[in-house]
C-alpha cells in the first residue's frame, strides 16, 4: 500500500515568463504519428532513447493505440529538470544509442505516478511512487514504465516521472566502476540523503518558474549534484575480495551476454568479445569448441532468437525489412534465408502461424519456434 502523503510528492505546475521552458505533447497528433514523434521528443529532451510497446504492454495499458505523452523541461544551470508522463512502454538506451550520445550525463528519475523497472550494469530494480533510481548515459540501460493500477481521473492514468539530468563529470568518480556504482538501485525518498534529494527535486521543480536569476539557477544545479553525490557515496558497494577465476561455463555465459548487448548494433566481433571478458581470441574459440559449438554459430542463433522474440512481441504491422535492419541483416531476404535454415520457415510464415497460438509466452524455445505444419 502506498503510504506516502500525496501532498509531499504531488507536483504543482507553475508558469513564468522569466524562465524559458520547453513543452512537447502528442495531444494534437493522431495515433499513427504519435510513436515517431514521441521517440524524437525523448531524444531531444533527454538523450538518445528508443521507445516501444509490445503486446504485453498494450494488454496492461488503458491506452490501446498510439503513444500519448508529454514532457515539460527547464534548465537549472548545468542541470536540467523535466517532468514526463506517458503510457505503459519500454524505453531503451542500448549500445547504438550510447554510440550516438553527444553528452555524458546521469539521470535521477523520481517516480510520481506508476512504476518503473530500471535495468543497468546487470542490475534490475523496481521504482514506485516517491522512490528514485539513477542511470548513466555512457552505458546501456532500459526503463520499463507502467501506468498506475488505480487512478481517480484521466490525468493520473499515465505514469509520471520527475527527471533531473546532471553532468556525469560531477559524479564520475562514483559512477565509473559498474560493479560498485549505485545504478539501477531503488532509493527510498523517505530515508536519509535520498529523502533530502527527493525533497530538493520536488521543491526545485515546483519553484522553477519563480527562479529567474541565472546565478540562483546555477547554484541550485550545483546543489543537486552535491546531494546526489552524497546519495551515491552512501550506497556505493565496497570493494570485495579478489574473485576466483571464472569457469568455462561462466566465461561462455559472459561472451553470450556480450553478444546479446551488441547484436542490435550490427556484427558481433570475436575480438571484441574476447577483450570484454579478458581472454585471448584463441581461448574464446576453444571455450565454445569444448561445448560442441562455435562462437559464430551461437552468435547466429542468438540473433535469430532475438528476431523471433520481436515477431512474437512486436507490432504485426511492422515490416520484416525493419526487423532485418534492427538485427543487423543486410536485407529482408538475408534474414528470411537465415530464419528458414534455422526454423524451417520464413519470418512471415512464422508470424502468421503464431497468431493461432496463445499471446503470452515468457520465453521462446527452439521447439516453439518451429513453424506449424
Amino acid at each position: 500500500m502506498d503510504t506516502k502523503p500525496p501532498h509531499e510528492i504531488e507536483l504543482r505546475r507553475r508558469t513564468s515568463e522569466r524562465v524559458m521552458t520547453d513543452f512537447w505533447s502528442t495531444k494534437e497528433l493522431g495515433t499513427a504519428d504519435q510513436v515517431s514523434y514521441w521517440a524524437d521528443v525523448l531524444c531531444q529532451a533527454f538523450t538518445p532513447l528508443t521507445p516501444s510497446r509490445s503486446r504485453d504492454h498494450l494488454g496492461r495499458s488503458r491506452v490501446s493505440a498510439g503513444l500519448p505523452g508529454w514532457v515539460r523541461s527547464a534548465p537549472m544551470g548545468t542541470t536540467n529538470a523535466a517532468e514526463i508522463a506517458s503510457c505503459t512502454q519500454l524505453v531503451e538506451h542500448g549500445e547504438l544509442e550510447v554510440s550516438r550520445t553527444t553528452e555524458d550525463v546521469v539521470f535521477v528519475n523520481l517516480q510520481i505516478e506508476g512504476q518503473c523497472f530500471t535495468e543497468q550494469d546487470g542490475r534490475r530494480c523496481v521504482v514506485s511512487r516517491g522512490e528514485f533510481a539513477i542511470v548513466d548515459s555512457t552505458r546501456p540501460y532500459s526503463l520499463e514504465f507502467v501506468e498506475p493500477e488505480h487512478s481517480p481521473d484521466d490525468v493520473a492514468r499515465l505514469w509520471r516521472v520527475l527527471s533531473f539530468r546532471l553532468p556525469r563529470e560531477s559524479v564520475a568518480d562514483l559512477m565509473s566502476d559498474p560493479s560498485r556504482a549505485a545504478t539501477a538501485t531503488t532509493f527510498d525518498g523517505d530515508r536519509g540523503s535520498a529523502q533530502i534529494a527527493r525533497s530538493l527535486m520536488v521543491s526545485t521543480w515546483q519553484s522553477a518558474g519563480a527562479v529567474g536569476n541565472p546565478v540562483e539557477r546555477q547554484m541550485l544545479g550545483t546543489a543537486h549534484a552535491d546531494v546526489i553525490r552524497a546519495v551515491l557515496a552512501g550506497a556505493q558497494n565496497p570493494p570485495g575480495p579478489p574473485s576466483a577465476p571464472l569457469s568455462d561455463d561462466a566465461r561462455r555465459a559472459a561472451a553470450v551476454r556480450y553478444m546479446d548487448t551488441h547484436l542490435p548494433v550490427g556484427p558481433v566481433s570475436v575480438t571484441g568479445a574476447a577483450r570484454a571478458i579478458g581472454v585471448s581470441v584463441r581461448t574464446l574459440h576453444a571455450l565454445f569448441e569444448r561445448s560442441g559449438t562455435t562462437f559464430g554459430a551461437v552468435a547466429r542463433q542468438r540473433r535469430l532468437q532475438a528476431c523471433a522474440r520481436d515477431l512474437l512481441t512486436g507490432d504485426d504491422s511492422r515490416p520484416i525489412a525493419m526487423l532485418a535492419a534492427r538485427w543487423g541483416y543486410s536485407d529482408s531476404a538475408h534474414m528470411a534465408r537465415a530464419f528458414r535454415a534455422e526454423f524451417g520457415c520464413t519470418p512471415t510464415e512464422y508470424r502468421r502461424s503464431e497468431r493461432s497460438l496463445p499471446r503470452s509466452r515468457p520465453e521462446v524455445s527452439g521447439a516453439e519456434m518451429r513453424c506449424l505444419g
